[in-house]
């Protein structure tokens, strides 16, 4: 049961009589931000509060945000001339919703990463079996690929911390899947459904072949041994197709910069996609961040730029 997987990620990844985060062996990014995140559960061991916090605003529903968003979405798909792509928006707006998250600018990136990947496996025929997913911040992505290929493995890789959110929220919107959190049930991995395996515990990832794996905006937050060894795991998976999307350069809080394109690449890798991620160079909202130019002169009011280019490939690692 994934309510019984949200206790015992709570039990083991927060401080229970403060809320705080056991932050483990977190980069310096998440060190800072998981500070933020509010959860408190009731006697009963029922939910009572949860907000997370730096990995998207799909929790918000406040009436400014969801205003920001239907408009920040609008203008996305207006520029993004995609066949079919509408559809596939209002599709997954149904799914966010029924997961009790609202259709965010980042649960629309998500539905547009889903559109990319459900074409790119079909053209290089490849079958979806086993999905890894690395840091799914609410599950929205999770809960999108389970619903485009039922017969799935997804495994979610993440914080201890972070994870909690995914096993909640997929929980809800998935009742009658398999959830099982590794290391820690019986249950038959070799049934569909969604694997839960907290990035502390690495071991506990089974050996699996990969056919599909997927990182969005989260190995720039990631220090740069973490990173590599992420790349060990899915070569030793015999990953077929890895999907990663994040920032060409970031400075986390502790100094260290992560490069997008220093990332363990092998020249023998054959990116199938390699280019500026369409879906995720601006946001519209209130925020100190740079706003987007109008003839690169005059400030377009809550429409701003991220701190940094955003690239994504989709690859066919080598082994």
């Amino acid at each position: 049961m994934a309510t019984d997987i949200v206790t015992q990620l709570y039990k083991q990844f927060y401080h229970q009589h403060t809320g705080a985060v056991d932050t483990g062996q977190a980069s310096s990014h998440w060190k800072q931000f998981s500070k933020n995140f509010q959860i408190k559960i009731n006697a009963d061991e029922s939910i009572q509060t949860i907000k997370g916090y730096g990995f998207g605003g799909s929790d918000d529903n406040r009436f400014l945000a969801r205003v920001t968003s239907v408009i920040g979405n609008a203008v996305l798909l207006s520029r993004l001339n995609y066949p079919g792509l509408s559809k596939e928006i209002r599709k997954a707006k149904k799914t966010v919703l029924s997961m009790g998250l609202s259709f965010s600018q980042d649960a629309f990136r998500q539905a547009c990463t889903k559109y990319l990947l459900e074409k790119e496996t079909g053209r290089q025929n490849i079958p979806v079996k086993n999905i890894l997913i690395i840091g799914d911040g609410h599950g929205i992505l999770a809960a999108l690929m389970s619903e485009q290929y039922p017969d799935a493995k997804i495994f979610l890789i993440d914080l201890g911390a972070t994870l909690f959110f995914q096993a909640y929220y997929l929980g809800k919107k998935f009742t009658s899947k398999q959830h099982t959190l590794l290391g820690y049930s019986n249950n038959n991995n070799a049934c569909p459904g969604f694997f839960y395996c907290p990035a502390e515990q690495l071991e506990n990832f089974p050996f699996k072949e990969i056919d599909l794996a997927i990182n969005v905006a989260s190995m720039q937050e990631m220090s740069l041994d973490i990173v590599a060894n992420y790349f060990k795991i899915l070569r030793e998976r015999k990953t077929k197709l890895f999907y990663c999307c994040n920032r060409l350069e970031k400075w986390l809080p502790d100094g260290q910069v992560t490069r997008f394109l220093e990332y363990p690449w092998k020249k023998e890798d054959k990116h199938l996609i390699d280019e500026k991620c369409p879906w995720h160079q601006f946001f519209v909202g209130r925020s100190g961040a740079e706003n987007l130019k109008l003839f690169n002169l005059v400030p377009v009011p809550f429409f701003h730029r991220y701190d940094g280019l955003h690239w994504h490939r989709l690859t066919l690692l080598s082994h």
